[in-house]
């Protein structure tokens, strides 16, 4: 076991033996009865001290908000414990004992944003779904060094559930599971794998998935889950009032559509209030296919600790933030947003209006990538051959001048941008040489 050594030393039984005031362990067989208890005595804490070192560095990736904290309220400057923590002990003891793989399932990239005007570079994934696929596979490998059989990150794709009611075509979102996919062989992501909702409820299987069976299939696929797992809206309305996690989901998500179907037909004629309504219709009808979802996991994959992308109390899953702001807190989903690149070398999920015009935008195998900040460098007759942002919050920059191709780490960047506001060139040139 992981830098553990545990002994227990077996005291010597028989029947002059001072331990055997209550009952003489007079035959070779209470001997061996005892020193076998003795060991499964040991290799239970072993299994625990393992679960929990498990349990803590899952915790260290979380973001949870005080549950008694009201609507609009920050997150406390002190984030508070994992209160689920306990309740995911058996979950992690259970895979721990039989020297298997950790599981979490995560419930999320569904598909980009239906708004690609203000928000999104396009419908497949960019910078935001690479950098948060590297920070949930650095989960995976953390456990890894704790608990040799590691841990697997499964991520339930979640966009058939909502892209026909965003009105965002099936073909879409078949592209960006794909896109990810790919994205996770290239990179080389061992801890993750990606599953649809038409394998999870066994509808099609992993190896028999095909764009041709997912279109057939996945008008099915949200019956089979509104059947098996769902519940009526009055049902939801209540869960609304009484359960603080359903309350911060509900809020969240009529405040997401109020932007992200703004550019829809849907809405158009309809006025202010009429709006609101659907909005918030939209809004239910989401969360009913969401807790569908959450409850099927929870049944036919009941032993994985459940991993969320939304701030929640931490009482029923471990709210994870794909890209943690400067405060370690939640920044937009990359699926609704795009990434810009600071010259401090900060990534911010941003809508794409909000930097059109202080960032440029970097392409990446023809298609758009992420934005970064504009800076004078970039405009002294040398050629910036390629800005590589890497995981975490670092970047490299190839650079070509004088005939040379030189490449600088993160913090010359910043040394050179300081340098190019002070139209210092002389001060540039050093840095490379």
């Amino acid at each position: 076991m992981a830098n553990m050594s545990l002994s227990v030393d077996v005291p010597e039984v028989g029947v002059n033996s001072p331990q055997t005031t209550a009952k003489n362990f007079s035959s070779p067989l209470d001997q061996t009865t005892l020193s076998l208890a003795y060991r499964s005595f040991e290799v239970e804490i072993e299994y625990f001290y393992l679960v929990f070192q498990v349990l803590n560095l899952i915790e260290k990736y979380g973001r949870h908000v005080v549950p008694q904290a009201k609507p609009g309220l920050e997150d406390d400057p002190e984030p508070p414990s994992w209160v689920g923590k306990m309740k995911f002990l058996p979950h992690v003891y259970h895979f721990v004992r039989e020297r298997q793989p950790v599981q979490l399932t995560l419930p999320a990239f569904p598909c980009k944003s239906f708004n690609r005007v203000s928000k999104v570079l396009g419908h497949l994934p960019d910078l935001g779904e690479e950098l948060s696929l590297l920070r949930l596979n650095a989960l995976c490998q953390d456990i890894q060094r704790v608990y040799a059989p590691g841990a697997t990150v499964t991520i339930a794709t979640d966009g058939a559930l909502f892209n026909d009611i965003l009105g965002i075509s099936d073909e879409d979102c078949w592209d960006y599971g794909e896109a990810l996919k790919e994205m996770i062989s290239d990179l080389g992501l061992k801890g993750l794998r990606l599953i649809r909702p038409i394998n999870l409820l066994g509808l099609v299987s992993e190896e028999d998935t095909t764009r041709e069976t997912y279109l057939a299939t996945v008008n099915i696929c949200r019956d089979e889950l509104d059947q098996q797992f769902g519940f009526s809206e009055d049902r939801l309305a209540a869960e609304i009032k009484k359960d603080r996690d359903t309350e911060l989901t509900y809020c969240g998500m009529v405040k997401f559509l109020e932007l992200e179907v703004q550019t829809s037909s849907t809405l158009a004629g309809l006025t202010k209030s009429a709006q609101r309504r659907m909005i918030k219709s939209m809004a239910k009808k989401m969360i009913q296919r969401s807790e569908a979802f959450t409850l099927a996991i929870r049944t036919l994959r009941p032993h994985d600790v459940r991993l969320s992308i939304h701030p929640s109390s931490g009482a029923a899953k471990l709210s994870f933030p794909l890209i943690p702001g400067p405060d370690g807190g939640f920044q937009k989903s990359p699926w609704h947003s795009c990434l810009a690149v600071g010259l401090d070398g900060n990534y911010r999920c941003v809508h794409s209006k909000d930097v059109d015009q202080t960032h440029e935008l970097v392409y990446r195998d023809g298609r758009p990538y992420f934005y970064r900040e504009k800076l004078p460098l970039y405009n002294w007759g040398m050629g910036v051959l390629e800005l590589q942002p890497r995981y975490y919050q670092d970047m490299s920059t190839k650079t070509k001048t004088g005939g040379r191709v030189f490449s600088i780490d993160h913090e010359s960047f910043q040394a050179t941008a300081a340098a190019a506001q002070a139209s210092a060139m002389e001060r540039f040139l050093k840095l490379t040489q």
